[in-house]
């Protein structure tokens, strides 16, 4: 069964410290939310009152995971079975030969696009994805209480992580290809099925446009306009304009003339009268793919 997180634990000290105790025993216990623990002082001596398995506090010693994630109780693994209202029934049962555990350590959403108003662009390499299950026990968004995981009618996650940038999904696609993608009103994503090089969308657009993908390739040009700048992606089969304002170009520190960089960017493939277009809004939607990518990327042309 999948974990909810515990809004707070009960403190109880017992020669040996069993890993399970009687919940009875717990009724008069002092009981900690996540901000007051100590593990100093805690560690191995809290459990879940309600069941009277033994918890673990996610990080021990900070306030925060490294993913942002408030610091919640969960029980220690090997207890699955044990009935709990901290518990999602039914959490390890497969939907499309993807487990419920592993489809919450895999899902990520979408927050906003990091804009030229945001101080400063995310860290996305150092943002990791932890490979324990126990990630199924948070989400991102937190209270006092703790993090509590929600599924929705069709036992989809929420919220089990977010990007705001590209640069975010591509460090992903690095972890895994197999990482799910979540954008509002959208069905959620594959990051494979969510990349496509510029030269297959020129060889046949029509499957392409009137939807949103990652787009990859190397411009043949880039142009600056009277108000916009111009990525150019020519071929005899097809032609491909990205077009921005130059604040974009601005944020990340681009020059024009750097067109010999691979560059990934996300948005929806429009047709005008003799090309496709892609906008590009803020500067969240787009990066340079790096080299550390390419070998990966080359895998889905």
């Amino acid at each position: 069964m999948s974990q909810i997180s515990i809004p707070s634990v009960a403190h109880f000290l017992l020669d040996g410290q069993p890993v399970r105790v009687d919940p009875n025993l717990l009724t008069n216990a002092v009981k900690i939310p996540p901000e007051l623990y100590f593990d100093d002082q805690h560690h191995r001596t809290i459990y879940c009152p309600s069941c009277g398995v033994m918890c673990s506090r996610i990080p021990r010693k900070k306030a925060r995971r490294r993913d942002n994630v408030r610091a919640f109780y969960a029980h220690i693994r090997g207890f699955d079975d044990v009935v709990c209202p901290h518990r999602m029934p039914g959490g390890s049962a497969c939907v499309d030969g993807i487990s419920k555990e592993k489809k919450a350590i895999n899902l990520v959403s979408f927050a906003g696009w990091n804009s030229v108003d945001d101080d400063e662009a995310e860290d996305d390499e150092a943002w990791q994805i932890s490979k324990s299950k126990r990630v199924v026990q948070g989400g991102t968004a937190g209270n006092e209480r703790g993090v509590e995981l929600v599924f929705d009618g069709g036992g989809k996650l929420l919220n089990a992580g977010e990007f705001r940038t590209v640069g975010r999904l591509v460090t992903l696609a690095k972890t895994s290809l197999d990482i799910s993608v979540q954008f509002p009103d959208l069905e959620v994503t594959r990051l494979r099925d969510l990349i496509v090089w510029i030269e297959n969308v020129q060889k046949d657009s029509r499957q392409y446009i009137g939807k949103s993908f990652l787009f990859v390739g190397k411009p043949n040009s880039i142009d600056s306009g009277r108000v916009k700048i111009f990525f150019k992606f020519f071929n005899t089969e097809h032609n491909l304009v990205v077009y921005c304002d130059p604040h974009v170009l601005e944020k990340k520190g681009w020059k024009i003339s750097e067109r010999d960089h691979y560059y990934i960017f996300y948005g929806l493939l429009e047709r005008n009268e003799s090309d496709s277009i892609v906008r590009i809004l803020y500067p969240g939607q787009i990066d340079r793919l790096p080299s550390s990518a390419h070998e990966l990327f080359n895998s889905l042309r």
